[in-house]
């Protein structure tokens, strides 16, 4: 049965996405990096929940349980330039 699972190709390195709150619009302004990214890399979160008000303070993060495919569509859409990618080597 194992002779039929395709061989993977696990790179070498993988990388680190960061969105930085200060130039990030939000995902109800903006939300560009949630729409279009194929991976499903970031997502939105309540900066100031408290229990049984709404919030309406969001941001956009990214999530580092989702392995990125480093399309860069994140970067080419974010108008802000919010995102950054960096490669981190293996050991």
């Amino acid at each position: 049965m194992g002779a039929h699972l395709r061989q993977l190709d696990i790179p070498e390195y993988t990388v680190k996405v960061q969105v930085d709150e200060e130039k990030c619009l939000g995902p109800f302004e903006c939300g560009a990096c949630l729409k279009n990214c194929p991976a499903v890399v970031f997502s939105a979160y309540s900066r100031n929940r408290t229990e049984g008000e709404i919030s309406y303070d969001w941001g956009v993060e990214a999530n580092r349980d989702v392995f990125c495919w480093r399309c860069d569509v994140c970067l080419e859409v974010c108008p802000e330039k919010a995102i950054t990618i960096s490669e981190i080597s293996k050991e």
